[in-house]
């Protein structure tokens, strides 16, 4: 009996997924702990403090090298104290974005442009705004944090209160007025380069500070800039980045699969299908404090591309 015969039943059969331990993702999650408690591995975790899940926990900072930013768009609902990605989108190209999520006569439903315009949507309105920072960790120069000659990959979510922060942050690399990169320079390539590449030629150090609202000071991350990274060095760091684009968006683009099984420790229980956990509990015309350069280059010639 020749399986192909049936090949058109695919669809219908069930598929498996098991769970990841937080040691074998890809991307590590960066948050701040909200309140103390015990995780997988026994560690305590404390409050206001940087936990790094499945690599290093009670952190008073750490550092980082951007790789890959993105805004994207999230309605989340909690229910039953989880909390559910009701529509979301990864804001593909240029706009027209479009949601996760069907209108009633069965067309795409078109995200509106901006906060104003959801907040007038009856399905929007609950819909915010987050940004999503991932990159290799690193020591304060800019050495790239290794573990069996691979770099760590570490994220933060700017969600809530946490946004401000780093859209400003982000923003302000965006101003800042840097020698080309690519050359013969372009408008065009200019823009790249304050678009894409400004915020991958510097250390990001992370640390934990707050912010006040309307219920109390709220805990954020706090980004500052700190050495630079070296003309030579910024290439190979554009070729990883490019590398891994396809594992940060099938990471962060709820929009294509909304479910996913995550690891979660033992006496807790896993989210049910459909429901994701949410990991974390300079004025705008201010340049970036730039330290100065780093120590020595470095190169990414010795990391192995091909297991990344």
């Amino acid at each position: 009996m020749d399986f192909n015969d049936y090949a058109d039943l695919a669809d219908t059969g069930v598929t498996s997924k098991e769970p990841v331990k937080p040691e074998d993702e890809f991307f590590h999650s960066l948050y701040i702990a909200g309140q103390m408690r015990t995780n997988h591995i026994g560690v305590k975790e404390m409050p206001a403090q940087l936990q790094i899940r499945g690599v290093e926990y009670n952190l008073n900072e750490t550092n980082m090298i951007i790789t890959h930013t993105k805004e994207i768009l999230a309605k989340i609902v909690e229910q039953n104290k989880q909390q559910n990605i009701v529509c979301s989108s990864y804001k593909d190209g240029t706009p027209p974005w479009y949601g996760s999520t069907k209108m009633p006569d069965g067309n795409p439903r078109i995200c509106p442009m901006n906060s104003n315009e959801r907040s007038l949507n009856d399905f929007c309105n609950l819909c915010r705004a987050q940004i999503i920072v991932a990159g290799i960790r690193c020591s304060e120069d800019g050495q790239p944090t290794l573990i069996e000659n691979k770099p760590v990959f570490i994220f933060l979510r700017g969600k809530g209160m946490k946004y401000s922060n780093i859209s400003t942050y982000l923003g302000d690399f965006y101003k800042m007025e840097l020698p080309p990169l690519f050359t013969p320079p372009t408008e065009q390539s200019r823009l790249f380069e304050k678009q894409v590449v400004n915020h991958k030629r510097f250390v990001t150090n992370i640390s934990v500070g707050t912010a006040p609202s309307r219920f109390g000071d709220k805990q954020v991350f706090i980004l500052k800039t700190g050495a630079q990274i070296p003309d030579e060095t910024v290439t190979g760091l554009l070729q990883i980045a490019k590398k891994t684009k396809d594992k940060f968006k099938e990471k962060f683009d709820w929009s294509a699969a909304k479910a996913a099984t995550s690891y979660a420790p033992p006496q807790t229980n896993s989210p049910p299908e459909g429901v994701m956990t949410i990991d974390d509990e300079a004025t705008p015309d201010q340049q970036p404090d730039v330290q100065a350069p780093a120590s020595k280059p470095f190169s990414f010639d010795d990391i192995n591309l091909d297991e990344v």
